[in-house]
């Protein structure tokens, strides 16, 4: 059972209907009972697929290679988003957070809160109004409001975090304002992950404005990080984007 990924995606349905479809070229093969079938979620396989100067190039990985592209299994995750902060750790190079305070803006149902447990954060303070679905609390704090809601609490309590991870559904000048407001809270050199959304502060988003709205937050940004670089990773939606970043 395959699911494409292609660029431009305009050519995953070429590939998944119709002829020349990936389905009525490989029921030719040998031997005659190989079925192949395409599917969204329960795939075995991911079939890459890119056209660049008018050649195609193609690849295939087994699904339990790319977990970041599948749905959680019962009891691995309390949602996809667990496996976009897994995926962008990996591309900071950070296997274990041991000892760390991190902060998750945004934190409900709770997949980037689990990951930082299971990476072996010392606290993960998970920030939102909504309820956590996470199996276990062990060191992890709700604080059920919104974060301009509590830094002053946390800031009285001499809170200093090593971390600052943050996916909530707005403007990527939104999510920097976020950021900006929990800078009180954060260590010099603390690592950053935000996710940028194709959400706008004014009316309904366009490509047109989501692009200007990112652009405006790395602006905004820039004077604040080092290494600040923006990901598409393979967890990210069509639109999205995951911008990785250390605190100056």
């Amino acid at each position: 059972t395959f699911r494409i990924q292609a660029f431009p995606k305009e050519l995953e349905k070429t590939l998944g209907d119709g002829p020349g479809s990936v389905c009525e070229c490989c029921s030719t093969l040998k031997p005659p009972n190989l079925k192949i079938k395409l599917a969204a979620k329960d795939f075995t396989h991911m079939l890459f697929v890119v056209v660049a100067d008018g050649i195609y190039h193609s690849a295939v990985a087994p699904a339990h290679q790319l977990p970041v592209l599948r749905h959680p299994k019962e009891g691995e995750a309390v949602c996809k988003a667990y496996f976009k902060l897994k995926e962008a750790m990996e591309e900071l190079k950070i296997d274990s957070v041991n000892g760390w305070r991190c902060i998750d803006v945004g934190a409900a149902p709770g997949g980037w809160t689990q990951c930082l447990q299971e990476l072996g954060a010392e606290q993960v303070i998970a920030v939102d109004p909504g309820d956590l679905t996470i199996e276990s609390m062990d060191r992890v704090r709700h604080m059920k409001c919104k974060i301009q809601e509590c830094v002053k609490t946390l800031e009285e309590e001499g809170v200093k975090l090593d971390m600052l991870v943050c996916d909530m559904n707005c403007s990527p000048p939104e999510c920097v304002k976020v950021l900006k407001s929990a800078l009180p809270l954060l260590k010099s050199g603390a690592k950053l992950v935000v996710t940028f959304k194709k959400f706008s502060e004014i009316g309904k988003a366009t490509m047109t404005t989501y692009s200007s709205d990112q652009e405006k937050a790395q602006q905004m940004l820039a004077s604040m990080c080092r290494e600040m670089k923006m990901q598409h990773l393979f967890a990210n939606t069509q639109l999205e984007r995951t911008m990785l970043a250390t605190l100056l």
